[in-house]
């Protein structure tokens, strides 16, 4: 398939969504998805930044990704198999997406051939995603996972509070103060010239 090809194709799945979706803006702190709701929506990031999280039962905040420019997030359990959603998704900057009704959007799929390329790159990103996420949890420490989240995403923390990195860390945000601090002092100490 030439680039010409790719790009067509590309396009094909952007103007899908344009077609079926509905450009919206909304202010910081902005919730789009409910724990517990059924929420149907595709949501395609085009500016802004948000977050999708999971609130315990005792009331604690597990962040599960940050959604940037160019990704798409939905909750397949409510799209799929119309059950309530597992995690919320608020807006951390005034943002603007596209948001389209997952049943329409589900039903174009699987009539138009030609949108599936770039719909597979979209959900591999994803997939790519969580399986990261999962291998750092699952075979890092907290502070590996910290200098990886610094080395892999140094603008996006520039953007997030020091709270919501030790919610998505999976540790205290006195547990991150520590880590920071030993950073510190290492780098401190390697400055003097010492091993």
């Amino acid at each position: 398939m030439t680039t010409k090809e790719k790009q067509q194709k590309q396009d094909a799945l952007w103007q899908l969504l344009a077609t079926l979706g509905e450009r919206r803006c909304a202010p910081k702190g902005t919730m789009l998805i409910r724990q517990g709701a059924v929420e149907r929506t595709f949501f395609f990031l085009e500016q802004g930044l948000a977050k999708a999280y999971y609130e315990s039962v005792d009331g604690r905040i597990l962040i599960k990704s940050f959604i940037r420019e160019g990704e798409i997030i939905a909750s397949m359990q409510a799209i799929m198999a119309g059950q309530p959603s597992l995690f919320n998704l608020v807006t951390l900057e005034n943002s603007q997406f596209l948001a389209a009704p997952g049943g329409a959007l589900m039903e174009h799929f699987e009539r138009n051939p030609a949108i599936h390329v770039p719909l597979n790159k979209l959900l591999a990103h994803v997939a790519m995603k969580k399986e990261r996420r999962e291998y750092e949890f699952l075979c890092l420490s907290a502070e590996q996972r910290y200098l990886d989240f610094c080395q892999n995403e140094p603008e996006l923390i520039e953007r997030i509070s020091q709270a919501d990195v030790a919610r998505y860390l999976g540790i205290t945000p006195v547990a991150l103060s520590r880590i920071r601090r030993r950073r510190r002092d290492a780098i401190s100490y390697n400055a003097l010239g010492r091993p």
